[in-house]
């Protein structure tokens, strides 16, 4: 235990102070959402949002109605089932015991994203063999206002964000035991994630294409299968349910045509309601029409649509339209106008120092593996609406770039001063 503290006393240092502020917004300033009922509504003030107070309300009919509807009456298959369960748990816990079901949930978002913080100074240390590049890491995931602001709201951020770095922890430990167990384990983790945000999906076939450049095709194809016990029992009675209820076997869920629709509004330049209407006037569904608007809009306007589909949606994955990264707006009045900025210009130099650094050092090994994870999820993400909190989950990839390159780069210029000042030395010595 000694070894231990005195090996990372950096990063515990962090980790506490990190606890100290979690707390201190838990229990003192949760942000103005949460604090003016009268600006944003009771339910968006009592859960975080509109979309978390639907994921409550959710909850709590499937508890006390006994149906599955998110935003409805009766059961559909809107949404996949891993936060409404996640809350159906708590909520029944609260009522267990006769507690506080909001903070209750805040508080295990608490611990959830306390552990997002361990995972990221774990993996990184996994990655790159050096302290300064986990807790550089570290720092920066810390830093951001984003992790703090939605583990106080019912959303899936905070529980994506900690399933996605604990099944990239669980990956990384698989590969390097080798063992059958770890590699259940990592498809059962993975398929739980997916039922919580299916936006990681593709990144499997990246997780495959890795066991089988290091085991051969033959052992990666019994890894593959290996992983299939996780979605077997985790995805397959979903997929089932929906079969036996509406004759869909939705694998995740049924509006993904809404996002992808939303997502050909060239910087939300148009009314979207006009291109629902757009759709229906030509007999068109919407997976049609959103293929139909982006090549007609390529023909027509190649530099809107192409800006847009590529650097466009890539940015707004990390920061507003003014340029701010996302959870700061809930705090700004409580902050100082310096602080405030130095978020602002935090965020963007990690983002942009982290796809610098990717480029730079692609060619490494640990780096292009996370460098590949970035795009896979960019490409994906950008078929569809973009918004910043979906950008957070692929941010801690960027926070370890940036660190690998920061220490690269520092290393090297201490490197060259010692040699410098040893040449200094040496030609002193000589007169």
């Amino acid at each position: 235990m000694m070894k231990l503290v005195k090996f990372h006393t950096a990063f515990l240092l962090l980790l506490l102070l990190y606890l100290v502020f979690n707390l201190f917004l838990l229990f003192t300033h949760p942000g103005l959402v949460f604090n003016r009922p009268d600006i944003f509504g009771e339910p968006i003030s009592t859960y975080g949002s509109r979309d978390a107070s639907l994921y409550a309300k959710m909850a709590w009919q499937l508890i006390h109605e006994g149906f599955y509807g998110y935003n409805a009456t009766v059961s559909n298959a809107y949404v996949t089932y891993g936060q409404p369960l996640y809350l159906v748990a708590i909520f029944k816990v609260a009522e267990l015991f006769n507690t506080n079901h909001i903070m209750l949930y805040r508080l295990s978002n608490m611990i959830l994203n306390i552990g997002a913080l361990i995972l990221i100074y774990v993996i990184a240390q996994k990655l790159f063999h050096h302290r300064v590049v986990s807790f550089i890491a570290a720092f920066l995931f810390a830093i951001h206002p984003a992790p703090t602001h939605y583990f106080q709201t019912a959303l899936t951020e905070t529980p994506t964000i900690f399933l996605f770095l604990l099944t990239t922890f669980i990956f990384i430990i698989a590969l390097q035991k080798g063992e059958y167990r770890y590699h259940i384990l990592f498809g059962i983790v993975a398929s739980i994630l997916l039922m919580f945000r299916a936006s990681p999906a593709l990144l499997l076939w990246l997780a495959w294409g890795i066991v089988v450049y290091r085991n051969g095709f033959k052992k990666g194809v019994r890894i593959g299968l290996i992983w299939c016990i996780g979605p077997i029992l985790v995805m397959a009675p979903w997929a089932i349910r929906n079969y036996v209820m509406f004759d869909h076997m939705f694998l995740f869920s049924s509006h993904g045509s809404n996002p992808l629709i939303a997502g050909t509004n060239p910087f939300y330049l148009d009314d979207f309601s006009l291109y629902v209407q757009q759709a229906k006037e030509l007999g068109m569904s919407t997976e049609e029409f959103s293929l139909h608007k982006i090549l007609t809009g390529l023909q027509d306007n190649f530099p809107l649509y192409f800006s847009w589909l590529t650097i466009g949606k890539t940015t707004w994955l990390f920061v507003d339209q003014a340029g701010n990264p996302d959870g700061l707006g809930a705090y700004a009045h409580l902050l100082p106008n310096w602080i405030e900025k130095l978020s602002k210009y935090q965020n963007l130099l990690t983002v942009a120092a982290g796809f610098l650094f990717a480029l730079i050092y692609c060619k490494r090994k640990p780096v292009l593996c996370l460098v590949l994870s970035i795009i896979i999820y960019i490409c994906f993400s950008n078929v569809f609406l973009t918004l910043p909190r979906y950008g957070l989950l692929i941010y801690p990839f960027l926070c370890m770039l940036t660190g690998y390159g920061i220490v690269d780069i520092g290393t090297k210029v201490i490197k060259r001063l010692k040699e410098r000042k040893v040449k200094m030395k040496e030609t002193s010595a000589k007169y």
